[in-house]
């Protein structure tokens, strides 16, 4: 199978890459950059698709990047990066005499929005088929990414949309300075608040009640491979575990897997100040998003618990 990645240079597309050179299939990269291997972005935009038999797309600029002021310039930047990108791939498959049998195009848990809930209100539960709660600009964001995927001609290439999680990644806690300093590295969302929990000031966000829809590395990439590989497969599937937590029980339990306290409650109005007010409600609320049709399709989680997340993914050396 040759399989095009669009944003394979990123954390999901460097491990679906991985997993499919692995099992013997061949991988092309949609980059910046002209390479072995790859081909740019103008190139998608100028001249014929190579021939494929599936294209995933995980472009775009990741709207927590906290090296990036968040800014109206910053702002349409992520927006470009994400609908341009994905205008650009449909365009260029659907002038194909022969297009690839599956489009994958992925988006953020954030298309369901947020609302404002009171007291102990409980979250309601969103699965594939639910509509947003609130409309805020992540929820907008995704639906422009969604709806420039939803070009492709579903008459000749069969169309899969996922929308993701909190990814998580394997982070390393190594001592340098006896068992006071410790620190790692790590990709995916840990990178974000692995510093502070490192040096013993990690934080519950705001009140905590807010679910963390997360999902480990390795099930973000099987969902992918399971959309690929099953041909009866289409429409929409949301990759988020199952056993969805709070941000308190996720801040704690990364805590305990770190044997790091938690001392401190992040109050909304530093989120807001740290990372800017139109992205501080992807922290400070949450949705209740669960993997309705994902399980219905068959598929099977490695990793369905935060705990059992946790202990594959974090190691601390000292």
């Amino acid at each position: 199978m040759h399989v095009v990645i669009g944003g394979g240079s990123g954390f999901i597309g460097t491990a679906l890459a991985e997993r499919l050179r692995e099992r013997g299939d061949r991988v092309t990269l949609i980059s910046r950059f002209a390479g072995e291997g790859r081909i740019t972005w103008a190139q998608v935009k100028d001249e014929p698709f190579p021939a494929c038999d599936a294209v995933v797309n995980l472009a775009g600029k990741h709207i927590l990047d906290l090296t990036r002021r968040w800014t109206p310039a910053y702002r349409d930047e992520v927006l470009a990066s994400r609908v341009e990108t994905t205008e650009a791939l449909v365009a260029a498959i659907n002038r194909m005499a022969s297009p690839p049998e599956v489009f994958v195009s992925t988006a953020g848990k954030c298309f369901y929005g947020t609302a404002e809930l009171h007291g102990e209100q409980a979250y309601p539960e969103l699965t594939e088929e639910s509509e947003p709660m609130g409309i805020d600009f992540p929820a907008e964001l995704v639906s422009q990414w969604e709806r420039a995927a939803e070009g492709i001609d579903t008459s000749r290439t069969r169309h899969v949309q996922v929308r993701i999680g909190v990814v998580l990644g394997a982070v390393e806690r190594k001592s340098y300075i006896g068992k006071l300093w410790r620190i790692g590295r790590a990709r995916g969302f840990l990178p974000i608040i692995r510093l502070p929990f490192c040096l013993g000031m990690g934080a519950t966000i705001g009140h905590g009640r807010q679910p963390f829809p997360w999902i480990h590395i390795d099930d973000m990439v099987g969902i992918l491979l399971h959309v690929i590989d099953n041909p009866q497969l289409q429409g929409r599937y949301n990759a988020v575990a199952p056993g969805i937590v709070s941000n308190h029980e996720f801040t704690h339990a990364f805590a305990r897997q770190l044997k790091r306290p938690v001392v401190w409650a992040a109050p909304r109005w530093l989120i807001k100040r740290v990372v800017g007010a139109e992205r501080a409600s992807i922290l400070l609320e949450g949705q209740n998003v669960k993997p309705k049709r994902t399980l219905e399709s068959g598929y099977r989680f490695e990793y369905s618990t935060i705990d059992s997340a946790l202990d594959d993914l974090v190691e601390i050396t000292v």
